[in-house]
């Protein structure tokens, strides 16, 4: 089992990457959403001076908010500064389209952006279809210290639903999701399985970011600092259920009453605004207005929370169904998360 943590992408939290390393975790990720974040680039970029070993992936990065030449290029300019270790981590879109009042791209539109993207990060040709117009795209000068395409870059799917899981599996290097059950991971993989083995591959890996609180002796998921900690997941699963419906995540029975309660509250924001008031503090902080929100009930579906040794038991069984590489996001407290987490969790691994 691989072990990483995620990051929403604030620039300046180079030394919160270089931290992960030194704990031993081997992957940091960092979420690309353009209208809440940092650029993710330059947030990778300065995270990659600070580093040596950490391997840096898109969590992940969005065709169509920048063209795929320029997705290519940009991961290839901090791989000249991390070479292989970078990792290009591609989805459809949640906040960095949702924020802009856009929908998630559609999958045949996706697979055309990510087979220009690999094949570019091969140092091949590809056409690239642009206002109408086709051309041949190639990245130049990969020898002359702009760019690194020597060390192979993985493209990894963020991948849910069934058609796209078949084609991350017929056609991608890995598979990433958020949250999912051991169940949801078991029928991912085996419909990846489907995918690769009609494609003549073998299977590949499967990665998930996991929102998480490690619980002290005496805590609860009602706990004070247990919530505030993961306010801004349960916020999330919140907007998700709002944006996605049934789509995305299956709802849970044990909290559809909050849930309803929420989309009413959601229907009162002005409709041309609603995609900019929906989203602030995502994975961040929790509004004041949405505190009410912000429950156990939600708390123990938004979350993975326990005391470290559940922690260590729900991982297990995730690693028998398949998953070979744990995540989790940080939130209020990134320092004691992650030092938390490297003791309690991740360092008694395998003891």
């Amino acid at each position: 089992m691989e072990f990483g943590v995620a990051f929403t992408s604030r620039i300046g939290d180079y030394d919160l990457v270089a931290l992960a390393e030194s704990l031993g975790f081997d992957q940091a990720w960092f979420f690309d959403s353009q209208m809440i974040y940092s650029d993710v680039y330059a947030t990778m970029a300065v995270a990659a001076r600070a580093t040596k070993r950490i391997r840096l992936a898109t969590g992940v990065a969005v065709p169509t908010t920048r063209m795929a030449p320029v997705i290519a290029h940009s991961i290839a300019s901090v791989a000249e500064l991390a070479p292989g270790r970078v990792e290009l981590g591609v989805g459809n879109g949640n906040t960095a389209r949702l924020t802009m009042g856009l929908r998630p791209v559609p999958l045949p539109r996706m697979k055309r952006e990510i087979r220009i993207i690999q094949a570019l990060l091969r140092g091949e040709a590809a056409i690239h279809e642009c206002e109408g117009e086709s051309h041949l795209v190639q990245l130049l000068h990969r020898h002359h210290g702009f760019i690194n395409l020597d060390h192979k870059i993985p493209v990894t799917l963020s991948a849910f639903g069934d058609k796209t899981l078949a084609y991350c599996g017929a056609e991608c290097d890995a598979h990433l999701s958020w949250n999912a059950s051991p169940a949801m991971l078991r029928a991912a993989r085996a419909t990846m399985a489907e995918g690769a083995r009609k494609a003549g591959r073998t299977e590949i890996p499967s990665k998930v970011i996991y929102p998480l609180s490690v619980l002290r002796p005496g805590e609860t998921a009602a706990s004070p600092r247990v919530l505030k900690s993961v306010g801004p997941f349960i916020t999330n699963l919140l907007h998700v259920m709002c944006e996605w419906d049934e789509k995305l995540l299956p709802s849970d029975g044990k909290i559809t009453h909050i849930v309803d309660r929420y989309r009413e509250f959601e229907a009162t924001f002005p409709a041309e605004r609603r995609h900019l008031i929906l989203h602030e503090g995502h994975l961040v902080y929790t509004r004041d207005e949405e505190r009410a929100f912000v429950t156990p009930e939600v708390a123990e579906v938004a979350a993975m929370i326990g005391e470290p040794d559940k922690i260590i038991d729900n991982i297990r069984q995730l690693e028998r169904e398949g998953l070979s590489h744990f995540a989790f996001q940080v939130t209020d407290d990134p320092v004691g998360q992650m030092r938390t987490f490297a003791e309690t969790v991740m360092r008694r691994y395998y003891s």
